[in-house]
C-alpha cells in the first residue's frame, strides 16, 4: 500500500515524508479500523484507503505533520474512521444509531422508555442526511464539530449550523407529535 502512496507523489521529499508518516500511523490506524470493523482484512483495506487519501491531499497532510503532531493524531484518525465507515456503508452495515440503540436501550421492566428511544432513533434517521449525517457522527461518535468539518470537507460554522438545525427538526418533531420538548 506504502508504494501506491508514493507513487501518487511527485516530488522525492514528499516521498519520504509520506514514508516517515506511514511508518508512524500505520499501526495506530489498523487498530482504530480493527475496532470499527472487526475484520482483519477490512481493516487493512481502511488504512489503505486513508493513507491514499492523505496522499491525494499531501499539502495538507504535510502542513498537519509539519505543524502540530497533536493535531496529526487526531486528523488520522479521522481519516482512518471515515474510510471505516465507508466501508460499513458499502457492506450495508453502517448504522451507528441502531448500535447506540441497542446499547442505551433501557431494562427490560421499561418497554416504553425503549419504545421512546426507538421512535427518537426514527426520527433522526428520517433527517435530510446532511443533517442526520452531521448528528451521527457528532451525538453517536462524539466528534467535535472541527474534526467533522474535517472529514466531511466543510467548514467547522457549517457543522455547527447543521447540528443546530438538526436539533431544531428533531424538537419540532418532536412538538408536532405531542412531547412537551423544550
Amino acid at each position: 500500500m506504502l508504494a501506491v502512496c508514493l507513487s501518487l507523489l511527485e516530488d522525492e521529499s514528499d516521498r519520504v515524508l509520506m514514508a516517515r508518516i506511514y511508518e508512524k500511523y500505520e499501526r495506530k490506524l489498523y487498530a482504530v479500523a480493527l475496532g470499527i470493523l472487526h475484520s482483519p482484512s477490512l481493516a487493512e483495506d481502511a488504512v489503505g484507503d486513508a493513507f491514499v487519501s492523505m496522499a491525494r491531499h499531501f499539502p495538507q497532510t504535510k502542513k498537519f505533520f509539519q505543524h502540530s503532531r497533536n493535531e496529526m493524531d487526531g486528523w488520522c484518525v479521522i481519516i482512518v474512521k471515515h474510510a471505516a465507515l465507508s466501508i460499513l456503508r458499502k457492506e450495508g452495515r453502517f448504522s451507528p444509531l441502531e448500535a447506540e440503540a441497542e446499547k442505551a436501550l433501557p431494562a427490560r421492566e421499561d418497554p416504553e422508555a425503549g419504545a421512546g428511544f426507538a421512535h427518537l432513533v426514527e426520527l433522526v434517521r428520517a433527517l435530510p442526511e446532511h443533517y442526520r449525517e452531521v448528528l451521527e457522527l457528532h451525538l453517536l461518535l462524539e466528534l467535535s464539530p472541527r474534526e467533522i468539518a474535517r472529514q466531511l470537507g466543510l467548514t467547522s460554522n457549517t457543522v455547527r449550523q447543521r447540528i443546530f438545525r438538526g436539533k431544531q427538526l428533531l424538537r419540532e418533531q418532536l412538538r408536532e407529535e405531542g412531547y412537551p420538548y423544550g
